[in-house]
């Protein structure tokens, strides 16, 4: 269960909405509500994790019916990510990981994924040129979202053979391998 003064930001939440387009009528937009992410309302500033969890998880069920939970969190991530590169925060995120390079870019990550809420801790390792783990507390029940994040997100900067794996998982905390 996520502590309530775990937040996360509109411009986060903005950028689901853009990766949910063209299917926010029917079934979906009224489970979102019930859910507390009320469409028919000026998005929040911020909105509790809870809130945030439970979005995830209705947007990949609704999305992705015939996959795990996994595959689905994973495939709403890489829609995410392109989602988010539409809001004004993603527009100047996109560019800087383009000028970065994936290990820089990767480096970032901490910085990158804090601007999203207030509460995850991401640690960086890097364990050679193009090897890293990254550690994420409080990510949430699915960290096959939060992996897709980080591994489409380098992608942009236009590096060959990426792969990303969940390494480990506890409660909400995940470790993730990221080479290329």
């Amino acid at each position: 269960m996520s502590n309530p003064s775990e937040i996360v930001f509109g411009h986060t939440v903005e950028g689901l909405l853009l990766a949910l387009k063209g299917r926010l009528e029917g079934p979906l937009r009224a489970k979102l509500k019930d859910a507390g992410l009320d469409l028919d309302r000026k998005l929040e500033p911020a909105y509790p994790n809870a809130v945030w969890q439970r979005v995830l998880q209705i947007s990949a069920t609704e999305l992705f019916p015939n996959v795990s939970m996994n595959e689905a969190q994973w495939l709403l991530g890489e829609r995410f990510v392109s989602g988010y590169f539409e809001t004004n925060m993603g527009r100047a995120l996109q560019t800087v990981l383009k000028l970065l390079g994936p290990a820089r870019a990767l480096e970032r990550t901490s910085r990158n994924l804090a601007s999203g809420s207030n509460f995850l801790h991401v640690d960086v390792e890097r364990l050679a040129d193009t090897d890293y783990r990254i550690k994420v507390s409080e990510g949430g029940t699915y960290p096959e979202f939060i992996g897709s994040l980080c591994h489409h997100a380098t992608l942009t900067t236009g590096v060959k053979g990426l792969t990303t794996v969940v390494e480990a998982r506890q409660g909400r905390a995940a470790t993730y391998r990221v080479r290329w």
